[in-house]
């Protein structure tokens, strides 16, 4: 029975302060490598990554350090926060669109930001994005790799294996550093082996 394994990976603390952060390309703060550093570095085979930077910049170390090469995805970035994007959350909820991020954060996708990434836009790219990486394992023969990613993926990613409606999206906890542990045998569904595990 072939087993795939694929470690999904968050990126570490971000400098700045504590924000809403989808596109706006910040990078890792110093705890944040602190963080990241302290992975045990597992026998990958191939190393995917968002391209913002908080995810990149780790995402290149390893592969340097495993002389892989580094695929670049833009399909596995963070959803799109629109005009709340890079915002510090304390303004955020200070402000007049507190109630409305209150109500993407209990069902995203009833409310989109204001000029942002519709949900079930960004549920679609996400998944599609990793049906193609599963398939590209397979047809490779890689049983192993790490996606270094987004939160906002991670959940959507697990929430789809275990089939749990986006109203539960934010009951699942995904800090910085979290290394979550997915594996496939053959065609049947991808199992959570793992979740939660600090670095």
């Amino acid at each position: 029975m072939t087993e795939i394994t694929i470690d999904l990976l968050r990126h570490g603390d971000v400098a700045g302060g504590k924000k809403l952060l989808g596109s706006t390309d910040t990078p890792l703060s110093e705890l944040g490598w602190q963080q990241v550093h302290s992975l045990a570095i597992e026998p990958w085979q191939k190393i995917v990554t968002s391209p913002l930077q908080r995810c990149h910049a780790f995402a290149e170390e390893i592969s340097s350090q495993l002389s892989l090469p580094l695929e670049v995805n833009k399909q596995f970035q963070e959803v799109n926060f629109g005009q709340w994007d890079g915002q510090l959350l304390t303004d955020l909820y200070g402000s007049d669109d507190a109630e409305k991020l209150i109500q993407f954060i209990q069902s995203p996708s009833t409310i989109t930001p204001p000029n942002g990434e519709a949900y079930n836009d960004f549920e679609t790219r996400i998944m599609t994005a990793w049906q193609s990486l599963l398939t590209s394992l397979h047809e490779d023969k890689i049983e192993h790799c790490l996606l270094v990613t987004h939160g906002g993926v991670i959940r959507t990613i697990i929430s789809n294996i275990l089939g749990y409606p986006s109203t539960n999206l934010f009951r699942l906890e995904v800090p910085y550093a979290c290394l979550s542990r997915i594996k496939q045998y053959d065609d049947y569904p991808p199992i959570l082996s793992f979740h939660g595990r600090n670095l």
